[in-house]
């Protein structure tokens, strides 16, 4: 079974790569869809006492999450758009078995966390959108899409433009 991580970044305009993929696959009962988010990271000293508990609850139960904080509205906004995806791809004809959720905590590049999920899982495939930063944004900032597709070893990237 082809294992495909989907990157999403709690946009609409990341539910494009969603809407090619039911394009493209026409839900293929071979596959295997990880939607994938990475959360910003933020420090425990700005959080409330309650939300530290509830975060190292979830680092008990998820070991690659120990250390990292993240705010209550990243987390809403990732599941927000995790349920609109699967809501998609089961309207696409995958099945709900077929598709998981997984998220990680912005540790280091973004592009090297989805490198290092994707490598993790044994994914053979990476979905990643693209937003079209202009060329002086990008010389700058970097693209995300452009740094996996150049480090992406022994994986195919599809880059979908948002």
């Amino acid at each position: 079974m082809d294992s495909f991580l989907v990157t999403l970044d709690g946009t609409h305009g990341s539910l494009k790569s969603i809407r090619y993929l039911n394009r493209i696959l026409k839900g293929a009962k071979h596959i295997r869809l990880v939607l994938f988010h990475v959360i910003p990271t933020t420090s425990p000293n700005l959080l409330k006492k309650e939300e530290v508990q509830r975060i190292e609850k979830i680092h008990a139960e998820q070991a690659h999450l120990r250390g990292y904080f993240w705010t209550r509205e990243d987390e809403d906004r990732m599941n927000l758009a995790f349920q609109e995806a699967r809501q998609l791809l089961l309207e696409g004809g995958f099945s709900n078995a077929q598709v998981t959720t997984r998220f990680s905590v912005q540790s280091a590049e973004v592009a090297q966390v989805i490198l290092e999920e994707g490598k993790r899982l044994e994914c053979s495939t990476i979905v990643i959108g693209r937003r079209g930063l202009s060329r002086v944004k990008e010389l700058f900032l970097g693209s995300v899409s452009k740094t996996v597709t150049k480090l992406a070893r022994s994986m195919t990237v599809w880059v979908v433009d948002d």
